[in-house]
């Protein structure tokens, strides 16, 4: 009985030092504003704009002076900060006939999967702007115990009484909810997406047309005149190459700054809708203190792009200037020491770095794929001395209205060579000679060291970023293991490398060791492949349903197996010697087909299949093989 009762007593110690070491993990709150530039921030010193809520967390945090987004343009912003990689690494680049969606590899990556396999409860709600191959739904499902898209288009939704609401206000409303229902003994991610400060692009009509504001913000700014562009005179536009004149940049220009009126009127709808967020920022803030959750929660608020305001004659953001690539990015940790609260951070910062920041102020390991760095050193005082020493940004979107370019910046000096003019058209600038970016040193032979240094950097980057692999990655050696995720919750799964094209003559196997859990779908995928849409399956073995193979939208054939377990450990295996396949359980072979045609390279999962929320496995897989030149004999 003494040591029944010790034992009880050792396990109560494990699950309450587990459950302490739980709650004492963070809380993450992180806030992304869309299109808002790094100084329009009260504390940035933005006149007449009134952000209380963000100049405090900067008060009491530290404000990034030097932060920059990759790519200039919201939707590939935000894949990178889901991702890790940049925009040529990752490949989203819609309106480029090359784009394709972030890929199942690099969902596997993306930071909230992970927070939320290591036990955080994840919400994300507003603006999404990310295309997944394995369907944008299926994908949030898995990053997020709970989630929604709210997006512009209108701004105003209509409500059930008839009444209408901002978006963000409606995004603002989901995020208190997910606080208010957050059990205080297991720590949270909520990601809080706006889609102010963006223009509504489809209504021209000056203010609340074009910059729709809160409604709680009505008649603010009324009394003030917004100060003028500083870099508005005609003879900056006037210097800037052909194309970009004739870019979307001019065009946005003529909708929202083309004339004095327009520019004050838009101005004061622009602060109303800045000041509306930060409102709603504090309503969020006010339900954490209310939770008793303040005390344990990081706050990280940042933005997606910059903006062009009228300078150089321009809208928008996409291109190489700094007001178009520096953002905004408090960092408010309430765990810091009152003596290192108000500090602001010079080094150089990158969204790219903010998935690493997240997982590393969690507690978790950063995956070797990511191309961004932590910011962490940096929080804690402790700069590394090889920071980072230039910074790659680039843009591949919408080639028909916006120019693509890529380029080197670093504390003195931001080159660009936008590639696809003919001639390609190269900028150099100086930074410390001229801040505003006024002249081009491309062409000036006191320059051309410099110039030439930069354009290796920036091939440098270009073939370290380039990730061809990232759409057909190599085939898995033969025998090599891959060791996944040891369980698998219906919405998750594990990307395997690719399967290569098979001949009629080759040899090849899929081997894996699973434990089927209780509620496991009978159609759900325990290993299997699949291309395109639902008609061009490659193979998938289900527990209750067997193997089947499709090539071409036509089933091959289907291989009728016993049904797996239920919470029993079962080595499984499909194995092709040429034509013949054959599928083993336990050292048995349970069933055998024969398809006598070649086979396409195809994608491989573990756990699911991707693209078919209903066939996402409930199980446990401790690893999965695949490996050419296998046969029969040994299995």
């Amino acid at each position: 009985m003494k040591k029944w009762l010790s034992c009880l007593l050792l396990m109560m110690m494990l699950c309450a030092a587990s459950a302490l070491a739980q709650a004492q993990r963070p809380n993450i709150l992180f806030i992304l504003a869309d299109d808002q530039r790094n100084d329009e921030l009260g504390c940035a010193g933005e006149p007449f704009l009134q952000t209380p809520t963000l100049d405090r967390l900067a008060g009491q945090g530290v404000r990034f002076q030097n932060m920059a987004v990759t790519t200039a343009i919201c939707m590939v912003s935000r894949a990178t900060i889901f991702t890790g990689l940049t925009q040529r690494s990752h490949g989203f680049a819609p309106g480029n006939p090359e784009s394709r969606p972030i890929t199942p590899a690099d969902e596997a990556i993306c930071f909230p999967n992970l927070l939320r396999q290591a036990g955080y409860r994840t919400g994300y709600y507003g603006k999404n702007h990310t295309d997944f191959e394995s369907g944008t739904g299926e994908a949030f499902s898995r990053m997020f115990d709970d989630w929604k898209h709210i997006h512009r288009n209108p701004f105003f939704k209509k409500m059930p009484d008839g009444s209408t609401r901002h978006c963000d206000e409606i995004m603002g409303d989901r995020s208190v909810d997910f606080l208010k229902q957050q059990p205080k003994e297991e720590p949270f991610f909520l990601y809080m997406s706006f889609n102010i400060a963006h223009a509504e692009d489809k209504d021209h009509r000056p203010g609340i047309g074009h910059f729709p504001w809160p409604k709680a913000v009505d008649g603010m700014y009324e009394e003030i005149t917004p100060p003028q562009p500083r870099l508005d005179d005609p003879a900056i536009f006037e210097a800037l190459p052909d194309f970009m004149k004739t870019s979307m940049n001019r065009t946005r220009w003529h909708w929202r700054w083309d004339t004095p009126e327009k520019y004050d009127v838009n101005m004061r709808a622009r602060y109303r809708m800045i000041t509306g967020l930060d409102r709603i920022i504090q309503r969020v803030l006010d339900t954490l203190e209310e939770r008793g959750l303040a005390e344990n929660t990081i706050i990280i608020y940042t933005a997606d792009n910059g903006y062009y305001r009228g300078e150089r004659g321009l809208a928008g953001k996409w291109s190489h200037f700094e007001e178009s690539l520096r953002v905004p990015l408090i960092v408010y940790d309430p765990r810091r020491a009152p003596g290192q609260r108000g500090e602001i951070i010079e080094s150089p910062a990158l969204n790219l770095d903010l998935p690493s920041t997240i997982l590393e102020l969690a507690g978790l390991a950063v995956p070797d794929a990511y191309q961004g760095r932590s910011l962490v050193p940096l929080l804690e005082g402790d700069a590394p001395q090889d920071w980072r020493g230039e910074a790659f940004h680039e843009h591949h979107q919408m080639w028909d209205v916006i120019h693509a370019w890529s380029g080197v910046r670093n504390d003195r000096y931001v080159y660009a060579c936008y590639d696809r003019q003919d001639p390609p058209c190269e900028f150099l600038h100086d930074l410390q000679r001229d801040p505003d970016q006024l002249q081009n040193f491309a062409n000036d032979p006191e320059y051309a060291p410099v110039l030439n240094t930069l354009r290796e950097k920036n091939e440098s980057f270009i073939r370290g970023y380039s990730r061809e692999e990232a759409a057909s990655p190599e085939p898995l050696a033969a025998g090599a293991p891959f060791v996944g995720k040891q369980r698998f919750d219906g919405k998750t799964f594990e990307v395997l490398p690719r399967t290569p094209a098979l001949g009629p003559d080759d040899d090849y196997a899929w081997s894996f060791r699973v434990k089927v859990l209780p509620g496991n779908p009978p159609g759900a995928v325990l290993l299997g492949n699949r291309i395109g849409g639902a008609q061009t399956e490659f193979m998938k073995i289900t527990a209750v349903r067997g193997v089947q193979l499709f090539t071409g939208g036509k089933r091959r054939f289907t291989i009728k197996t016993p049904p797996f377990p239920v919470n029993q450990w079962v080595t499984a295996a499909l194995v092709k010697s040429g034509s013949e396949f054959s599928f083993w359980m336990d050292g048995k072979k349970v069933g055998e087909a024969n398809f006598n045609g070649s086979l396409p390279t195809m994608p491989c999962y573990a756990g699911g299949d991707p693209k078919q929320k209903n066939e996402m496995a409930i199980c446990e897989i401790s690893h999965a093989v695949v490996q050419a030149g296998a046969s029969e004999k040994q299995w």
